[in-house]
């Protein structure tokens, strides 16, 4: 091998491996942690007010949020919002496909169902990051932050 094919041989693996460190560290992806669903009752709350409270019965209120605004879905409620919350799983029966369900215990993703929201018109995720100490909120089931809001768990004192 010749000193020029080897010169280009090295940048050419060091192209490649600096595009996977770039992948790797520059799509904004998260690490999901799995957390019980102990871990996610009670309110979050992010850095400009907003909070989430998810209840032991599944329902949740969220306020200070315009989800209209901050979602690529059409259908999510302008303003405040209230409904039902449930982790995501696959069925054991039909591991193909996934669904929210209550019955699902834990898991790293809460979705959110706005009431008065017809099905299928706006996905709202909350991701469980940082061991389960932060939430993220996502509205693309592929990127785990994709609406860069992270809520953390209010002072219970203050709750």
């Amino acid at each position: 091998m010749t000193d020029m094919q080897w010169k280009k041989r090295l940048l050419v693996l060091t192209s490649v491996m600096a595009i996977a460190a770039c992948v790797t560290s520059c799509s904004g992806s998260e690490k999901l942690s799995r957390v019980g669903v102990e871990s996610v009752i009670g309110a979050w709350e992010g850095k400009n007010g907003e909070t989430v409270r998810l209840q032991v019965d599944h329902r949740f209120t969220a306020s200070g949020f315009d989800w209209g605004s901050l979602s690529s879905w059409d259908g999510c409620p302008q303003g405040e919002g209230a409904g039902r919350w449930a982790f995501w799983g696959s069925d054991p029966d039909s591991p193909e496909t996934s669904s929210a369900l209550d019955k699902y215990v834990e898991g790293d993703t809460v979705n959110l169902s706005f009431e008065g929201v017809e099905q299928g018109t706006c996905l709202i995720n909350l991701n469980a990051i940082d061991e389960g100490s932060s939430l993220c909120l996502s509205d693309d089931i592929e990127i785990p932050c994709s609406l860069d809001i992270r809520l953390v768990r209010q002072n219970s004192a203050a709750s």
